[in-house]
């Protein structure tokens, strides 16, 4: 079974990126150009530095552990940090959004057989645990980043410090 969703994962991915790209349409005028740094685990070491677009946006999806549906986490820079401004899912699962009132939710709506929670999240540094099997990929808007590729199981992801 777990084959079957990853082999689908593509076909999912392009109705993904169809939501974010009406969703980055509405960006607030605050987005800002920037870098994003990777860290190894929670530590201040940096080990990979990358552009984000002039629109400040990008997403990071992943396989859901309990679901195994694919989940998208969309993000965007603004002047007071990183902020995420929606999450896209097929089904819920623990650690997924499940109610009206969910920290920083705005709305939900229900697009292209998808939930969608519109958010305002601020982060300064986001923590991932990366697992290989669930496909963990930060997407921006020139390339798409196997985050299992770094050989680590956790990652942080903050705005650089020039």
């Amino acid at each position: 079974m777990f084959r079957s969703k990853l082999t689908v994962f593509g076909t999912r991915w392009l109705a993904f990126m169809a939501s974010l790209f009406i969703l980055s349409a509405s960006a607030e005028a605050d987005s800002l150009d920037g870098e994003l740094c990777l860290f190894e685990g929670y530590s201040d070491q940096e080990i990979a530095r990358y552009s984000v677009d002039s629109e400040g946006m990008f997403s990071l999806s992943f396989i859901h552990s309990v679901s195994l549906t694919p989940v998208l986490d969309i993000y965007e820079i603004k002047s007071t940090g990183i902020h995420q401004i929606a999450e896209m899912f097929e089904a819920h699962g623990a650690g997924l959004p499940s109610f009206a009132g969910d920290v920083g939710a705005k709305g939900w709506r229900h697009q292209d057989g998808k939930f969608v929670l519109d958010m305002d999240r601020q982060f300064d540094r986001i923590q991932l645990r990366i697992q290989r099997e669930y496909l963990n990929i930060l997407h921006l808007s020139d390339q798409d980043v196997t985050l299992a590729d770094f050989g680590s199981s956790r990652l942080g992801i903050a705005i650089c410090a020039n």
